[in-house]
């Protein structure tokens, strides 16, 4: 292969070796910067990956210490009743005007059944987040969607007590 390759290159005149000299040349320039701008918007990629991998793990500490810090506060006790303290995690995210009803279970378990109207998905995380946050369990989560505005729905969350099993 080798030999055909010297053997043709021979029959070339001058001219003809220079100007595929000088293509090899501008070819291999070429396929050298493609290279360059390859490698560096991987690394531009993995460089952005990385950070927000970091930001990631910075809000999940975070997040871990909260919790933690809110167990404590739970496993320490609050003398305050199970009813205000859900009214209040409630009413900080959605207003009264929107607690349908707190009805008190007693039982196996006691607990508390809150109704909300007129939710958001949004406020409905908000509201189960804090009382996951203040050391209680939502037991039972119904989801009903209004029939005129499909953005809204009536909540029933069933609450057990931090202490019940």
């Amino acid at each position: 292969m080798r030999v055909r390759l010297f053997t043709w290159w021979q029959a070339r005149s001058a001219r003809e070796q220079r100007l595929l000299g000088m293509a090899l040349a501008a070819s291999s320039v070429a396929v050298a910067v493609q290279l360059g701008l390859m490698v560096t918007r991987d690394l531009a990629q993995a460089r952005a990956r990385i950070e927000a991998q970091q930001r990631d793990l910075v809000a999940v500490r975070r997040l871990a210490r909260e919790v933690t810090q809110d167990r404590a506060a739970a496993a320490a006790g609050d003398d305050t009743p199970l009813v205000s303290r859900l009214e209040a995690a409630a009413a900080g995210v959605i207003g009264r005007e929107r607690i349908a009803s707190m009805t008190p279970m007693v039982g196996a378990r006691d607990g508390v059944a809150l109704r909300l109207v007129g939710t958001s998905l949004g406020e409905t995380v908000q509201v189960l987040y804090d009382i996951e946050r203040g050391g209680n369990r939502v037991e039972k989560l119904d989801l009903v969607k209004h029939p005129d505005d499909p953005e809204r729905f009536d909540v029933t969350l069933e609450v057990a007590t931090a202490g019940a099993p």
